[in-house]
């Protein structure tokens, strides 16, 4: 096909952003036409619908069969979900050497992260091991904050180890990787809520799947090397340019490069690369599923119809919004990231389910948000305590975010040059 100059002038390129299918009839005069991804079902629920929440049993969540179209969903979303981790294992080149590990899931010990390693455990080899990339950041306000509570203290208990759930029971699961000498003011800089987590996540897929080497791969990240890698992230991450897309992308950057180490029962820490060319990421869920705190903001200020409309709009612009910037981030450490989540027919499956049966907001935080997903990960991947781990973003569970300035805010922008 050839352009010539005259028919370009006065035309921008534009990247076409991963949306939907678009579509040019060149025997016609240019016109541009989409056929969008993920349009949600629209239907609004009815008293009928909706399980009594005084009814709740222990753990604060509805039975599946208290909620009609609840059992039928969660076969469904079994099936499509694990097929996705399938097809997403089987295409990763094997490694000469049994003992290093192909995969690595970015983990915050959370629920989105703990489903996707439950179902890699069906289609990895046996014995065969998988990393999991935690991330922690020393913040010295926290640090500040945590010597003298009276000075700047903003935002503290949003970001504190009490915003963990309060059904994590840690005697339950005996970490084989955890540390015990808690007194080391080092590893106190690091025990953020998401390391906190990802040792009871790392436990309970330990317990839950014994045959397998969970590799928990503690990776601490001096303030100085934050500082020092900033420069690099916020190109990666262009055109994104706020305060909001820094502290995550950062993270992502740092858990990406998976170099960090693994401590043992005895307190002794082994430096550890991570050789895993592929890495899950468990983005997609909250956004199909409703499980950020707006989602909840946005149902008591429009219904569900607000939430609806909420959620779509997350579903329309996750390609522009968070694909691209965690692609480049990834990528910049030669590994590929790949999303579960979205796949084809997991986006269908979800986008086609009415909106009470994958998320519930009259219920409390931990129980309400993502409600289909507990559900499958109490009911089919029996994690119990991931089940109800509440939503934490992970510039506050890696403590990435307000590293200098606690009333810094997120839709800041950033000083580029």
């Amino acid at each position: 096909m050839t352009l010539q100059k005259a028919q370009l002038d006065g035309w921008q390129w534009q990247e076409v952003p991963a949306d939907g299918i678009y579509i040019i009839d060149l025997e016609k005069p240019v016109e541009v036409q989409k056929s969008p991804f993920g349009r949600l079902n629209r239907y609004l629920p009815t008293e009928l619908d909706l399980a009594a929440v005084s009814e709740s049993p222990e753990h604060g969540a509805p039975k599946p069969d208290d909620i009609p179209g609840m059992p039928e969903a969660l076969l469904e979303l079994e099936e499509r979900l694990a097929h996705s981790v399938q097809r997403r294992i089987e295409t990763i080149p094997a490694h000469s050497d049994p003992k290093e590990s192909r995969l690595g899931i970015l983990f915050s010990g959370g629920l989105d992260c703990m489903c996707l390693a439950a179902l890699a455990d069906r289609f990895l080899p046996p014995r065969e091991p998988c990393d999991l990339l935690n991330v922690a950041f020393e913040n010295p306000r926290i640090q500040r904050c945590q010597d003298s509570p009276t000075n700047d203290n903003t935002q503290i208990a949003d970001e504190s180890v009490a915003n963990v759930s309060p059904k994590v029971k840690p005697k339950k699961y005996k970490n084989k990787n955890k540390a015990r000498n808690t007194g080391n003011p080092a590893r106190a800089t690091y025990d953020v809520p998401d390391r906190i987590t990802g040792r009871l996540g790392a436990a309970e897929l330990t317990e839950r799947f014994p045959g397998r080497e969970w590799r928990f791969v503690e990776i601490d990240v001096p303030y100085a090397e934050a500082v020092e890698a900033r420069s690099r992230v916020m190109e990666l991450i262009r055109p994104l340019d706020t305060v909001m897309d820094l502290s995550i992308a950062i993270a992502f950057w740092f858990a990406a490069r998976g170099v960090g180490h693994l401590t043992f029962e005895s307190g002794q820490k082994q430096p550890y690369s991570t050789s895993a060319k592929v890495l899950f990421s468990g983005l997609g869920a909250d956004e199909q599923m409703a499980g950020y705190g707006r989602h909840r903001v946005r149902y008591n200020q429009g219904g569900w119809e607000g939430l609806l409309d909420e959620v779509q709009m997350d579903v329309d612009r996750i390609s522009s919004r968070n694909l691209g910037r965690d692609d480049r981030i990834v990528s910049d450490h030669g590994r590929e990231v790949r999303f579960p989540f979205l796949d084809e027919a997991v986006v269908q499956t979800l986008a086609s389910l009415p909106i009470h049966i994958k998320t519930d907001p009259r219920r409390p935080k931990g129980v309400g948000e993502k409600m289909l997903l507990r559900q499958l990960a109490l009911h089919k991947l029996t994690l119990i305590r991931a089940s109800g781990e509440p939503k934490r973003a992970v510039q506050f569970g890696a403590r990435t975010a307000r590293m200098e300035n606690g009333r810094q805010k997120g839709e800041e922008k950033l000083g580029y040059n």
